[in-house]
């Protein structure tokens, strides 16, 4: 079974994830970046939902720190949000983010853009995207 890491610091956000994906996908949760960055080193998970706006620490570095780590940086992440603007997003995609869900998440769109992207990296094109 493959592994999300879903990070946010909203923890209703954990079980909108579980009662969507959560007979396919096994889930590993983190509320800080820190957490974050440390269950991607543990947790090996296939791909990472990570919030952009969580408090503690400002999701852009999170995702620096992800990407510049040799160990995890072929770990795919997919950005969440209810707010966010396409600059920001476009932000992001350079530092290395693979994809982006509006929340509040719609079933199918959530499943899609996971399976998608974890389609990709088991084939070695993440690159496409």
């Amino acid at each position: 079974m493959k592994r999300i890491l879903v990070a946010d610091d909203m923890p209703t956000v954990f079980e909108q994830v579980r009662e969507i994906v959560g007979d396919r996908y096994e889930l590993v949760t983190a509320e800080t970046g820190d957490e974050t960055v440390a269950k991607a080193r543990s947790e090996k998970p296939d791909v990472i939902l990570l919030d952009m706006f969580m408090d503690d620490d400002m999701s852009e570095a999170v995702l620096k720190r992800l990407k510049s780590d040799d160990e995890i940086k072929g770990i795919p992440v997919i950005l969440t949000a209810s707010d966010a603007t396409i600059m920001a997003i476009s932000k992001y995609y350079k530092i290395g983010a693979a994809d982006f869900v509006k929340k509040p998440f719609v079933e199918n769109v959530l499943f899609r853009r996971i399976d998608v992207v974890c389609a990709l990296k088991d084939d070695g094109h993440l690159d496409l995207i």
